[in-house]
C-alpha cells in the first residue's frame, strides 16, 4: 500500500499552522539549545581558536599557513562527548513532540527534554543502529544505505512503543520499512530544496518542524496501515 507523499506533507503544515504552542517556536528553541551546544563544543575543542587563526594569517597574506591540529585534555574530551550526548537527547524530544501532536495530543517546549527519560535505551539504540549501518557499509556503500533506510523508523517504534528493547526496535523498523525504502527515499529527495534552503540559517525554523513533522506522519502511516502487527494504542 502507497503512502501518499502530499497528504502526509499536507497535514505537517495543518498542524503547523493550528498547534499551540507552535511548532515554529518549539522548533527555534531547539535549534538555539544546539547552537549554544555547538560553540560550547567548539570552544572546547579550540576549533574556533583554530579557524581564527588561520583567518588571520590568510588575511596577512600568508596562504601557506597550516594549522596546527587543537590538542585538548582528556576531560576536555568527556565533555565534548557529553554535549554530543545532549544534542542527540533533544533530537530525540523533537521526534517525541512531533509523535503528540501528528497524534493530537498536546504538546509542549518540555518534550524537548524527555528524551533524556529513556537516556539509556535511545543511546543503546542509536549506538546499535550506528554499528549495524556501519557493517553493512563495509560490504558495498548501497547496502550501507539500504541499511539506513531500514533502521529509519527505529526511534519512533522506541518511543511509541516503550516496552520494546532496542534490538527489537530495530527489528520492527526493517519489519514497517520492508518495501518502502524507496518510497522514503523519494520523499528525502522531496525535501532536497529545502534542506538546501538551510543554507540559510533562519530557513532552518520552518524547514526543522515541516520535516520532522512529516516524517512522524509517514511512520505513524505505516504503524497503521491495515495487517499491522502494532497495536496502536501504548
Amino acid at each position: 500500500m502507497e503512502i501518499k507523499r502530499a497528504a502526509i506533507k499536507k497535514n505537517a503544515k495543518l498542524l503547523i499552522a493550528t498547534t499551540r504552542p507552535s511548532p515554529i517556536l518549539v522548533f527555534l528553541v531547539y535549534i538555539l539549545i544546539g547552537l549554544v551546544l555547538l560553540y560550547l563544543s567548539e570552544s572546547i575543542s579550540g576549533e574556533t581558536k583554530m579557524v581564527q587563526e588561520m583567518l588571520l594569517q590568510y588575511q596577512a597574506g600568508n596562504l601557506e599557513y597550516v594549522p596546527e591540529p587543537p590538542e585538548f585534555s582528556g576531560w576536555a574530551c568527556v565533555l565534548l562527548i557529553a554535549l554530543s550526548v545532549m544534542n542527540y537527547m533533544l533530537a530525540v524530544g523533537t521526534h517525541i513532540y512531533s509523535l503528540e501532536i501528528c497524534q493530537q495530543r498536546q504538546g509542549s517546549f518540555g518534550n524537548l527534554f524527555d528524551g533524556f527519560g529513556i537516556f539509556g535505551k535511545s543511546l543503546l539504540l542509536a549506538i546499535l543502529e550506528t554499528i549495524f549501518i556501519y557493517l553493512w557499509t563495509l560490504l558495498l556503500i548501497v547496502p550501507g544505505i539500504i541499511a539506513i533506510y531500514r533502521y529509519r523508523m527505529a526511534l519512533y517504534v522506541m518511543i511509541d512503543h516503550p516496552e520494546l528493547g532496542p534490538l527489537d526496535c530495530l527489528r520492527e523498523s526493517k519489519r514497517l520499512m520492508t518495501g518502502h525504502k524507496w518510497e522514503l527515499f523519494v520523499l528525502d529527495l522531496s525535501f532536497l530544496g529545502w534542506f538546501l534552503l538551510c543554507l540559510f540559517p533562519p530557513a532552518s525554523v520552518w524547514v526543522e518542524p515541516y520535516t520532522r513533522i512529516t516524517y512522524t506522519n509517514y511512520y505513524l502511516a505505516l504503524r497503521d496501515m491495515p495487517g499491522s502487527s502494532f497495536n496502536t494504542t501504548v
